[in-house]
């Protein structure tokens, strides 16, 4: 899993909301949310549990493995079994950030960590959706995928051990607009600065 996470953190990139280059003053009272058009729905069996952080890992049959967290809508997390085939609702990745890094890049991604995101829609949600960033200097950009790759300088995914400074790394893949067009503003040499949503389960129904 850890090497799979670091040659490919393009891993199920399949959502992203971007979000636009903004004043520090004007992102601090942004409202973060996830869109409700990038939840997914797939039945998966359960490979393994972290009740300390309400962590889970789904096998998909043609996604393979997929680390994620379950939101506190979850209720029925402590049922959960390893072994379950399971119906999940979740969301993917969803980059909120790809930007050139500048001082007030690294104070707004540090901001929006700092209030996490919400879901567009349910307003019985307790807990933010988790963010978390990761910057560094491009090495390639791909638009065919819509991808870019960075050398790792710092952050990485909460609960994860963090990839070693100076590693590649593949980020999760950017679909949005707005990501398509701050990508294509990015060449290789330059530092850049990502923020993205842990991979989040917010409906877990057990089947047997």
């Amino acid at each position: 899993m850890q090497a799979d996470r670091r040659s490919t953190l393009k891993l199920l990139g399949g959502a992203a909301l971007t979000a636009a280059v903004l004043p520090f003053s004007a992102m601090a009272q942004q409202d973060l949310y996830i869109a409700s058009a990038y939840q997914n729905f797939k039945r998966g069996t359960i490979h393994s549990l972290d009740a300390k952080t309400r962590g889970l890992v789904i096998i998909w049959e043609d996604l393979g493995r997929v680390k994620m967290k379950a939101a506190d809508l979850v209720t029925n997390y402590a049922a959960l079994r390893v072994g379950q085939i399971v119906d999940v609702q979740w969301y993917d990745y969803v980059d909120f950030l790809i930007a050139k890094t500048t001082p007030d890049v690294t104070a707004r991604a540090k901001a929006m960590m700092a209030q996490g995101a919400r879901i567009e829609g349910i307003p019985g949600a307790q807990e933010r959706i988790r963010l978390w960033s990761m910057s560094g200097m491009c090495t390639k950009v791909d638009l065919a995928t819509n991808t870019v790759f960075l050398i790792n300088a710092s952050g990485g995914e909460p609960d994860k051990p963090s990839p070693d400074s100076g590693e590649v790394i593949q980020m999760p893949q950017i679909v949005s607009e707005a990501g398509k067009a701050a990508l294509k503003t990015i060449k290789p040499g330059e530092p850049i600065t990502t923020v993205f949503s842990v991979q989040t389960a917010l409906k877990v129904t057990i089947i047997r």
